[in-house]
């Protein structure tokens, strides 16, 4: 973990979480070797017709689990950019407590492969994810 990193400062309340966070129901839970925990409150707001938590806004959970494991290892000057996601939606989700898992699988230069995975309250595995970060110092092209 570093400790400049930006995202330590948003987990402090030094800085605002994001709108989309936010909308999701984003909960910080904890870092450990590598693995960040996060907990969603998935609200009705988030629901397809079938009262089934939408797809895109697991997709989203995803994202939000897998880029904080790489914020974690970043400096303050440094963001990660989602550049490339596939998610596997295993069973319908129902509103409520969602918890994620994000986890960087391996960095190759400025690039960070990432797993990630949503399990709801019955510990039952509901989507899966995998993408790619690219890594970009601000101030600074791509």
């Amino acid at each position: 973990m570093h400790p400049d990193s930006l995202f330590l400062a948003v987990v402090n309340g030094e800085r605002h979480l994001s709108n989309a966070a936010d909308l999701l129901g984003w909960k910080f839970i904890r870092y450990d070797e590598g693995d960040a925990y996060i907990e969603f409150e998935a609200s009705g707001a988030l629901t397809n017709p079938m009262g089934n938590i939408q797809g895109g806004m697991l997709s989203a959970m995803l994202d939000d689990c897998m880029g904080p494991a790489v914020y974690l290892t970043l400096p303050s000057d440094q963001v990660a950019v989602t550049v490339e996601a596939q998610t596997r939606f295993l069973r319908a989700v129902k509103p409520g407590r969602i918890y994620g898992l994000g986890r960087i699988d391996h960095a190759d230069g400025k690039r960070c492969y990432t797993w990630g995975q949503l399990t709801n309250e019955a510990n039952e595995v509901v989507a899966t994810a995998t993408a790619i970060y690219q890594v970009v110092t601000l101030g600074k092209k791509p």
